[in-house]
């Protein structure tokens, strides 16, 4: 693994690789309570242990095969109530790199995992930390499914299972934390409906008619976007329901 990297701007100048840990965002954010490091610091890893995904599941993932990182930001004008702008932005990179490189038609399943061909082949988890109504730090991790072939679950895939090759997993991060620059320095200029247009048209299930479960039951509904402060929107024949995460299940 290469000290930095050249081709983003300021982010991925310094880049430290753990052969394995129990999971590279709670390592991340172990490190910044003792210290204060630059922004753009990645850690990166083969093998995590306790893999964290959203709503606290565990993200599963065979050593060496895969990306496994965790970025920090420094958001320091981001308002709390923005800060679900961490996600959409994390997806959209990770999105847009694998369509580029690969020719994928990849979609984000709110709140942030990444498909393709009906199957998730990438999963974010953005944790902050906050200082009054601000975010002080942000670490993005992203466990993203490169050589891996085989799975445990048929709704998993990967980059290799997708285009038949295998793919160097150094420059595809490179690629991704330049995806992520980009994006952020959208955010940095507050062009919060310029992202949430570019979101919209990745978000799975959108516009659609689709089960969904939540505490009443299952019922019928159409995804219509998020709300201002990143609840996800569906619309039935009678009411337009809000949901936090954990609080509905995408059935089919």
């Amino acid at each position: 693994m290469h000290k930095y990297f050249a081709k983003p701007l300021f982010l991925g100048k310094k880049i430290e690789f753990l052969t394995e840990c129990h999971s590279t965002n709670d390592e991340l954010l172990s490190r910044i309570r003792i210290k204060d490091e630059q922004e753009g610091f990645i850690l990166y890893t083969d093998n995590q242990i306790k893999g964290k995904g959203q709503r606290g599941n565990a993200w599963l993932s065979e050593p060496g095969q895969n990306l496994l990182f965790s970025i920090l930001l420094k958001p320091k004008n981001l308002q709390i109530g923005h800060s679900h702008y961490l996600n959409l932005i994390a997806g959209l990179a990770v999105c847009h790199t694998l369509d580029q490189l690969f020719n994928l038609n990849t979609e984000l399943k709110w709140p942030n995992d990444v498909y393709v061909n009906d199957r998730k082949i990438a999963g974010i988890l953005v944790e902050t930390v906050l200082s009054g109504h601000l975010v002080d730090d942000a670490v993005i991790g992203i466990g993203l499914n490169v050589n891996q072939s085989h799975f445990a679950l048929p709704s998993a895939t990967s980059v290799q299972i997708e285009t038949g090759s295998k793919t160097d997993r150094e420059s595809l991060l490179e690629s991704i934390v330049s995806g992520i620059e980009a994006q952020y320095l959208f955010l940095k200029s507050q062009a919060y409906d310029k992202i949430k247009a570019a979101y919209y048209l990745k978000m799975r299930w959108r516009g659609e008619l689709h089960e969904f479960r939540d505490n009443n039951g299952v019922f019928e509904g159409e995804i219509i976007g998020i709300d201002e402060t990143g609840r996800l929107l569906v619309k039935t024949l009678e009411v337009l329901k809000r949901y936090d995460v954990k609080e509905i299940q995408f059935l089919h």
